[in-house]
Order: structure tokens, then sequence, then C-alpha cells
């Protein structure tokens, strides 16, 4: 039924697009801003020129472990995961990750950084695991990074451990939401919706009536990206001019 009723989408609907629209108003006498004390004691706490402001510290704190290895390589030659939470805003990220050798750590290792560092998130202190690599820890020296290894067989410390947890849930569940037939050599394709969806559902330490990832990121537009499973089947408009006379309106995809 859909393949022969389906139509390109209208326009204008549910537009994006921010409203400009400016409303004057004239009046022959100059009305001057009210002031809470000339407002009547249940309208002076709705409107005022008061601002208040509450400061709250900023640790800097970070916290990264690779996973183990995936089920299979994906097509990109993936097979593992570089996870980091950020203390302060809480936002779990993954880095996928062809092997665990010390050259692809630090290359996913400087991703991360780049990433917080352009967002106004500066890692001041870094905890890890204690295999980290020398060359991973001179890169920490060098961005002027202090970091704390680990003791081994005391995961609690480095709360990535639990970081790596909730991502390892929120994927696999990600997972089982696919089509039977869906290629599990592309489940690294998966993991920046995975990402996305999981921060969404996480407030800030700094400011809990923030999204994680409005803090990374933007604020997100449900409007502009509409949300959908991973892995669903599709039914992808074809034009006119791409298809036969009688041939079907839209063809299978992801």
């Amino acid at each position: 039924m859909v393949k022969g009723h389906l139509d390109q989408e209208r326009a204008n609907v549910r537009s994006t697009k921010p409203t400009t629209e400016k409303h004057e108003i004239t009046t022959s006498h100059p009305v001057p801003d009210p002031t809470p004390e000339s407002l009547a004691p249940e309208t002076a706490a709705l409107k005022t020129h008061f601002l208040y402001a509450d400061c709250q510290p900023a640790t800097g704190q970070i916290y990264t472990d690779p996973t183990g290895r995936f089920l299979v390589p994906s097509v990109s030659g993936n097979s593992y995961i570089l996870v980091v939470y950020d203390y302060d805003s809480t936002f779990i990220h993954a880095e996928p990750m062809k092997n665990r050798t010390k050259e692809v750590i630090l290359a996913a290792y400087q991703r991360v950084i780049s990433l917080l560092k352009s967002r106004g998130l500066q890692p001041k202190l870094q905890k890890l695991d204690n295999e980290a690599s020398q060359v991973l820890q001179q890169y920490m020296v060098e961005e002027h990074i202090n970091f704390q290894l680990v003791t081994p067989g005391l995961h609690r410390r480095n709360a990535a451990e639990r970081a790596i947890r909730t991502l390892k849930n929120h994927f696999i569940a990600g997972l089982c939401t696919t089509a039977a037939d869906f290629p599990l050599t592309l489940w690294d394709q998966l993991l920046p919706q995975a990402l996305m969806t999981l921060n969404l559902l996480r407030t800030l330490q700094i400011n809990p009536r923030l999204l994680a990832w409005s803090q990374v990121h933007e604020p997100f537009d449900f409007n502009r990206t509409p949300l959908a499973p991973p892995g669903t089947r599709v039914l992808v408009h074809e034009k006119p001019s791409l298809r036969g006379t009688c041939s079907p309106l839209a063809v299978d995809g992801w």
C-alpha cells in the first residue's frame, strides 16, 4: 500500500525556521518601566529587571577506558570503543577503534580532547586505568592535564567503568530493535545515534536543568531531526524522473 500511495513530504510542515514577527505598540503617552514597588504583590514577581546568578565549580574531571572486543569487526575495521565520561556535563562519548594499540588509543583520545576543548570543557584531571601507555601519559603532560592511574582491580575508582555499562546497555537495546537481517557489521554506524539518544536522557552536574547533549553540542530539535529506533526498515520515496511509469513509488532502505 505504501509503495503505491507514497507522496513526497509536503513543504512548510512543522517548519524549523524561527518566527521574526514583531508587534509594535503605539500610545500617545510614554509608559515608564514598572518598578517592583509600584507593582501589586501578586504581580511583582512576574517580570523584573533583576538577575540572579549562581556559581557552580567546574572540576574538569574526565574518565576514560576502552571496552572489550565487539562481537564482529565493522565494515570500517573497528572492533573496540573508547568510552569517555565528562563529570561536569555527565556527557558520555565514544570513539570506535580498530585495535587497542597505543597509537590508535592516542589518536582516539586526541579526538575526544579536541571535542571537549572546542565546547569549553577543558579537561584538568584525567582518571584512567593503569594500562595507560607512556605515549598517552606524555600527551596529557603536554596538554597540561593531570592524571591519576586507578589501582588494579579497583574499578569503582574509574567512573568510566559505570559509563561503559550505561553505554553498553543502551547500545545493546538499540541493536535488538534492528531488523532480523540487519548486517551487524554496521554496528559502528549506529553509535552516533546511540550517543545522541543516551545524552538526551542525562542532565548536567553543574546545571540539572540542561541536558548533557545540549552542553557539548546544541539544543536538539526533534522537528528538524526526527528519531526512530536504529536499524528500522524504511521506504524511501523515489522521484518520478527516477522511476518508470508503473514502478513502485518507494524502494526499501534502512
